[in-house]
């Protein structure tokens, strides 16, 4: 079976922290706590997994130390990862949510970039490792998803030189990723699905922030017309928009009482491109990927679409 290859340049650790009343300048005692492998490629993978197992590989540079964890909450998760061993920590971001006040608020806690040259040295050992890795890996891939945003430590061309990969063997590329990076790469190859928030577009093609919406539908069809390929925008509790090939759609975001919404963009990339890869069809994805965004901010966890109700999913 030809699989999705999910590839994130930014793994995390992920601690998703209950409190029945959050303030700020006082003690605040937490009533339980999760702890999951995350960062947007993995949330991604978790997803495509939960909706056909086995039909994702997740590409994750660990940190030395603390890479044995990240692997054994992926491996309860039923995720095949394969790891690039790199210097230092992996990352940990906390998700600190207060259901009373209906409030999610993310904690980033960025681990300090080794610029030593051993450490350069490491890095560059390891970039060779995960291309040949991906670029391994791409005959049996279906599409590579890659999604995240790109740490110092890795060179500005490493982005768009992945993609380069996939576009040499053929295998579409779904990006959600931005900016320089999403420049660079466009001057290589172009994804055939580019998926970013409306900020994100924005910023990276050079239009002004925020813009009335029949500006932004206009702004993404002419985009995606001079690209030819898809352009999706999501905008968190908006309309989200698109366009295949200077096509243009939209579609409405269902208001629901999400307990974490961390994860749901994630979530929404998953679904996506798992309708998408079936047959092109931009309706069908964006309705699956809204559903599985929906999914995910009924769940304390991030990146599920699973009951929390069903047995071994329960919130802690």
């Amino acid at each position: 079976m030809k699989k999705i290859l999910a590839v994130g340049l930014s793994s995390t650790l992920q601690k998703t922290i209950l409190f029945p009343q959050l303030a700020l300048d006082r003690v605040n005692r937490s009533s339980g706590y999760r702890i999951d492998a995350s960062g947007k490629a993995v949330n991604a993978a978790r997803v495509l997994n939960q909706l056909e197992s086995g039909c994702v590989t997740s590409v994750s540079p660990l940190g030395r130390e603390n890479e044995g964890l990240f692997l054994d909450l992926a491996r309860k998760d039923g995720l095949e990862v394969l790891p690039v061993i790199v210097p230092g920590r992996t990352r940990y971001c906390y998700t600190l949510v207060d259901p009373g006040a209906g409030t999610t608020t993310e904690l980033v806690v960025s681990e300090p970039v080794d610029l030593s040259e051993g450490a350069s040295r490491d890095f560059e050992r390891a970039e060779g490792e995960l291309l040949s890795l991906i670029d391994s890996r791409l005959p049996r891939g279906r599409a590579l998803l890659f999604a995240g945003s790109r740490p110092a430590a890795w060179r500005d061309d490493l982005c768009a030189r992945i993609c380069g990969l996939a576009a040499g063997a053929g295998v579409p590329v779904m990006a959600d990723f931005h900016g320089k990076d999403l420049l660079l790469t466009l001057e290589r190859m172009v994804p055939e699905v580019i998926k970013i928030n409306e900020e994100e577009f924005c910023s990276t093609f050079g239009f002004r922030f925020p813009m009335g919406e029949g500006d932004l539908a206009e702004a993404i069809r002419s985009k995606s017309a001079e690209l030819g390929n898809a352009v999706v925008i999501t905008r968190g509790s908006k309309d989200t928009f698109a366009a295949w090939k200077g096509r243009g759609f939209h579609r409405p975001v269902k208001a629901v009482k999400a307990l974490n919404a961390t994860g749901c963009g994630d979530s929404f990339t998953a679904g996506f491109l798992y309708a998408w890869l079936a047959d092109r069809d931009m309706e069908a994805a964006l309705e699956k990927g809204a559903w599985c965004a929906t999914r995910n901010a009924l769940n304390f966890r991030l990146g599920s679409i699973r009951d929390p109700n069903e047995k071994g999913e329960g919130p802690w």
